[in-house]
């Protein structure tokens, strides 16, 4: 009766159980179960109540009690298939396939028709992995029974397993055909077209899934994966949180979590979420892995060794772990022992590309540039598509000198990831090293350059400047740099400064960038920090010489690389000496720059001794010191020292025959030496090496100027300019030649041109003016030499054409007169006018010669051509305006001074007319007033007074005069007693006839004689008037500020950006 009733029970169970009432089958199946251990309590020995026992347990979800409950019924029936059938599912259920598969094996041999033994047969085996023997177990549970959608189902699982996805997909098709809520077969379907590549089918299908079991995790889960492979992130993320809420025990779904969190860069949150997933399996590898690659691209590459020290401890034959070491030890500094763990990681994984770019990247920052090389070429053998590859192939080609091969690498790379910031910014560095190497250089590539650090900026400024670091500031620096963009330059160099005050490097650049602004003081002040942060690297404990290098065993938990005492678990190690040769490089490399940018500062302040000290310090840590040898010798011609400055050139030359600047400033030399053949020698021959060189073709002008051949020169000049246009040294060159040969019109032109591009260059301003005063345009000829001595106030030279154009000015302008109107004057309106006039023209060259006096003083002991030129102009003004008495001290003074034969015939010549025109004396100032021979001229002027009077006291006549007959009384006795004697003797003077008169005439001619004037007043001498000396037609020393420039750009080479090592590790 009880075993009737528990039966009844149990059917009532399996009836609610079809009818999905959960809840009130369960509560059957309890009672059921009460009544069947009744029964057995009973009878012991009834195998069927054992049977029911278990399929009653089976359906409470206690596999273990029913294991045991089938058990007990074959141990009492050995040959009841039921029980051992149910057997078979309870071991599969507690996951023992291989006695699942002997129970179902025990069913099949008592009926090979019995389709669900091979149905189960089939699960067991695929449970195996054997997914071969599954396909057959399900295909022949298929054949007995072909409307099973649930075996269709599985048949599809074995045959995806397989990689047979379009059989599996059918096998899903049928399935669904039988059954369209089946979800397995939904979720089959979304596996295959997720592995075809078709994301957006699979999520068609995950979608089906979770509209028929929205509370599948399996469905959120697949979903998520989908979102993430059509980029969705933030949506992946939600399908997996929506997974944890099902399943928050699932370790495998916090690590894709903790991968999506990484990849929205929610580092923080992401750790926590890799975290999770190892408390919950300890032995999950991958999460360990996950957390290492979070911890590399977060740059904390100390706790990421740590993570990959212990996944090693774990399971030390995986080459994810040794590759993820050696990326910690690369981010670390430490290239030896990332080379270790990068070759231990591949001789366990040959074909890995990730690992072969780490590799590539060891050897490049170790110098080994073939060798780096190689790898990178390896590496996209196996993956063409590495982008990390991509980038160090180019850096190393840039670094080999191979500019064209670099620029295509980066060219690929772009067509890989057109927003690759390495790329774009790579491609800059390459066209500025392209350019400094100046072969094949022209305006296309410049135009590339440009685009390409703009291109690399606007990538960059994509990111909040919050979340910037210091490298991108550097970066960014150096692609301001690169367009000459120097204020902005400055700005993210002092940027990268505030996030790491510690580097030398970007100060280092930040003095570079202040010389280029012309902020010399505050580039000093930039190198002396550079010093001061290189002294700090350099003291004991600090690691000068040292590496760390991790301990065999890590303590504490995985990512904590502190001990108990909370110190790091590192120990110290004698660096290897390759390492310490590559770092010793780099010290001097850095070194090499800083003294060098330290000698231009220098030198740009005017102090060429200390220059000199710099560059001699910067060539004891260069390879050769060419950069070193070039500004010292730029110094040494700054200070005129033009032999010492070729031997400097000449140093590197004997280095680096082929150094093009060095040759070119050898020849500049050479002019300066007046050695104009060698130079031309020199300079075309280096034109026949580089002949896109615009300073080499502007030096040639310059010296087939000096030989005469103008018509080579013209040619050197137009090439210069063609190269640069901005060149106005050639500009100069040219306009100086067409203004020698008469060309007036070209020379304008051409002068014009060089201002324009130089506002500040006073060669071009003065001989802007010498044209116009050829073309008699007087008041343009006067602003013209204004502004040079705005720019120069110093130089004599400028300030005698600005007074010689305002003569000439004046000259056609003024009434020069001295104040009475002309014949041709009429009228007092008229006369006034010709006052006023009068009047404005004495202004005008007064004021001329008040500074002319000034800078006669100031030139007392120096140049004395150029005062003799001063004094004679001063000399000519004063004669203009009719300051006669000065303007004939002014020429005297000039004459005395040791002065050229062109000068002293002019200056005797005006002194001369002075003399003898307005400034000779009366007869009786020639006689009483003239200070030259003054005692001997009054001497001789009262003899032939007295003797004139004598003669006249002498007369008969004079004695009839009451008021003078006393003297006339007292002096005929005396003068006739005199005139009685010697050469008069014979004169009858008594008769005072025609000699008495005739002497009496000629002594009183003789008195008169120094007042007679032979001109009118007013003419004006023959005389050959001078004109200021003209600049001396030299190579510019402005040249050599040009040559600077162009070595301090040279220093700022822009460093090549280089990929996060992160970015080689996946999550």
């Amino acid at each position: 009766m009880y075993s009737l009733y528990a039966r009844a029970l149990y059917s009532k169970a399996l009836a609610l159980f079809s009818l999905k009432k959960y809840a009130e089958a369960r509560e059957h199946f309890e009672k059921a179960l009460k009544a069947l251990g009744t029964v057995l309590e009973i009878n012991p020995e009834d195998a069927a109540a054992w049977y029911y026992r278990g399929n009653a347990l089976s359906y409470l979800d206690r596999p273990e009690e029913a294991l045991e409950a089938f058990e007990k019924a074959l141990s009492l029936e050995p040959y009841n298939t039921g029980a051992l059938y149910c057997k078979g599912l309870a071991l599969g259920y507690l996951k023992r396939p291989e006695e699942a598969l002997e129970a179902f094996g025990k069913v099949i041999e008592k009926n090979e028709e019995d389709a669900g033994a091979w149905h189960y047969r089939g699960l067991a085996l695929h449970q195996l992995g054997r997914f071969e023997e599954a396909l057959e177990a399900f295909s022949r549970s298929l054949e007995i029974s072909p409307g099973n959608p649930g075996t269709l189902y599985y048949k599809g699982l074995s045959l995806q397993a397989l990689g047979k996805v379009g059989e599996a997909l059918e096998a899903y098709r049928k399935t669904l055909k039988l059954d369209p809520t089946h979800a397995g077969a939904w979720e089959g379907t979304a596996k295959v077209y997720f592995d075809l590549d078709e994301p957006e089918r699979a999520l068609q299908a995950y979608e089906k899934i979770l509209e028929l079991k929205p509370d599948f995790a399996g469905g959120w889960a697949g979903e998520g994966e989908v979102f993430e492979a059509l980029g969705k992130p933030k949506k992946a993320l939600e399908a997996f949180e929506k997974v944890l809420e099902l399943d928050p025990e699932n370790a495998g779904i916090w690590n894709k979590k903790g991968r999506i969190l990484g990849k929205l860069e929610k580092y923080e949150e992401a750790l926590e979420a890799f975290e999770t997933a190892l408390e919950l399996d300890a032995s999950l590898i991958v999460a360990r892995y996950n957390k290492g690659t979070l911890l590399l691209v977060s740059g904390s590459y100390e706790k990421a060794l740590g993570v990959y020290g212990k996944a090693l401890e774990l399971d030390h034959e995986n080459a994810r772990g040794w590759k993820g070491l050696g990326s910690s030890l690369f981010g670390l500094r430490k290239y030896d022992e990332a080379l270790e763990a990068y070759k231990k990681a591949l001789a366990l994984e040959p074909g890995d590309g990730g690992i072969l770019s780490g590799l590539g990247a060891v050897y490049y920052e170790m110098g080994a540039f073939e060798k780096a090389l190689e790898a990178f070429e390896q590496a996209l053998t196996l993956e063409p598509e590495n982008t990390f590859a991509w980038n160090g192939k180019g850096n190393t080609l840039c670094e080999l000198g191979k500019y064209r091969e670099a620029l295509e690498a980066y060219e690929i790379l772009m067509r890989l990831d057109y927003g690759s910031l390495p790329a774009r910014y790579n491609r800059g560095v390459v066209l500025i090293r392209l350019k400094g190497w100046k072969k094949e250089y022209d305006e296309i590539l410049e135009k590339r350059l440009q685009t390409a650090f703009k291109k690399s900026l606007e990538l960059s400024e994509k990111t909040p400047e919050e979340k910037l670091d210091s490298e991108t500031w550097k970066y960014r620096g150096f692609a301001r740099a690169g367009l000459d963009q120097y204020r902005e330059a400055l700005e993210a160099f002092e940027k990268a400064l505030e996030l790491n005050p510690g580097d030398p490097v970007p100060e280092l650049y930040k003095g570079l960038v202040l010389i280029y602004l012309k902020r010399y003081e505050e580039a000093l002040e930039a190198f002396e920090e550079v010093d001061r942060e290189k002294a700090k690297d350099e003291e004991p404990g600090e690691g000068g010489a040292e590496n760390w290098v991790p301990k065999e065993e890590y303590e504490g938990e995985e990512g904590d690389v502190s001990n108990k005492s909370g110190q790091k678990s590192f120990q110290k190690k004698p660096l290897q000496i390759k390492s310490l040769q590559i770092k010793s490089l780099q010290i001097k490399s850095l070194q090499e720059v800083l003294w060098n940018a330290r000698g231009f500062a220098l030198d740009a302040l005017g102090k060429p001794l200390e220059a000199r000290e710099a560059f001699e310090r910067a060539r004891r840590f260069g390879r050769n010191g060419e950069e070193a040898c070039l500004g010292e010798g730029i110094v040494l011609a700054r200070m005129g020292e033009w032999e010492k400055a070729r031997d400097a050139f000449e140093r590197v030359l004997a280095v680096d025959p082929g150094n093009t600047p060095a040759s070119t400033l050898r020849a500049f030399a050479l002019i300066r030496l007046q050695e104009f053949d060698k130079a031309v020698d020199t300079l075309v021959k280096i034109e026949a090496i580089d002949p896109n060189h615009d300073l080499l073709a502007c030096l040639l002008g310059f010296a087939f100027t000096k030989l005469g051949n103008y018509e080579r020169a013209e040619q050197a000049y137009r090439k210069a300019v063609e190269l640069n246009p901005k060149n106005f040294h050639a500009r100069d060159g040219l306009a100086e030649l067409y203004f020698r040969l008469g060309n007036s019109e070209g020379a304008l032109k051409e002068v014009e041109a060089s201002i324009s591009e130089e506002h500040e260059n006073v060669f071009s301003r003065v001989l802007k003016g010498r044209i116009e005063l050829e073309e008699q345009a007087y008041k343009e000829a006067m602003e013209s030499f204004r502004r040079a001595l705005d720019l120069d106030s110093s130089d004599p030279e400028l300030l005698l054409w600005d007074a010689y154009a305002r003569y000439l000015y004046a000259e056609v302008t003024f009434d020069r007169e001295s104040g009475e109107p002309s014949r041709e004057v009429r009228g007092k309106a008229s006369r006034e006018a010709s006052r006023k006039e009068t009047g404005q023209y004495r202004q005008m060259l007064l004021s001329v010669i008040r500074k002319l006096e000034k800078t006669a003083l100031s030139r007392e002991s120096k140049d004395s051509e150029l005062r003799a030129y001063i004094l004679y102009f001063l000399g000519f003004y004063y004669y203009k305006i009719r300051y006669f008495q000065k303007a004939v001290e002014k020429l005297e003074e000039c004459l005395e001074l040791e002065t050229p034969a062109d000068i002293k015939a002019p200056a005797s010549d005006l002194r001369g007319h002075i003399r003898s025109g307005p400034l000779k004396p009366a007869w009786w100032e020639w006689w009483l007033v003239s200070g030259k021979y003054c005692r001997l001229k009054k001497a001789g002027f009262l003899l032939t007074l007295v003797f004139i009077s004598s003669l006249l006291l002498t007369h008969p006549a004079v004695s009839t005069l009451p008021f003078i007959a006393w003297l006339a009384a007292a002096v005929h006795p005396v003068f006739s007693q005199v005139l009685s004697s010697g050469a008069f003797s014979a004169v009858s003077w008594d008769q005072y006839g025609r000699e008495y008169t005739l002497i009496i005439l000629i002594l009183l001619f003789i008195l008169i004689l120094p007042g007679i004037r032979l001109r009118k007043s007013g003419d004006e001498p023959e005389i050959e008037y001078l004109t200021p000396p003209s600049p001396a037609f030299d190579v510019p020393a402005t040249l050599l500020d040009e040559f600077r420039g162009r070595l301090e750009k040279s220093l700022l080479s822009p460093e090549l950006m280089e990929d996060h090592i992160g970015d080689l590790e996946k999550f």
